[in-house]
């Protein structure tokens, strides 16, 4: 399992029956693991059938091949509201799928291993 960390502002921000969810976007055409991160939240009875819990102390869920990339790793995701909305973010690295695709560390050097 992950090290997952969510901020008083992200636990302030989930609404009653919401789980904070890592999806995956595929970028590139080639490789099935070419691709990018994005924190949403997402209520629970949404959840799309393989998503798959990254924490077990924290309502955070992740796309499979998102998990893959995911499970070890110490991750924080805060939540900023931006006029009504409200933006969850994370502290990975942008192009955290890209870096694991060519096999480059994810982690940068506040993260030790």
């Amino acid at each position: 399992m992950s090290r997952i960390t969510l901020t008083p502002a992200a636990r302030e921000a989930l609404r009653d029956g919401e789980v904070v969810f890592f999806d995956w976007h595929v970028t590139g055409l080639c490789c099935a693991d070419a691709g990018e991160f994005s924190v949403r939240a997402l209520s629970r009875a949404r959840l799309p059938r393989r998503a798959r819990p990254l924490s077990q102390s924290e309502p955070v869920y992740a796309h499979p091949i998102a998990w893959l990339h995911l499970t070890g790793l110490p991750v924080t995701i805060d939540c900023r509201p931006l006029w009504r909305w409200r933006r969850f973010t994370s502290d990975l690295p942008p192009d955290a799928g890209l870096r694991c695709c060519l096999g480059r560390p994810l982690y940068g050097p506040l993260h030790r291993r």
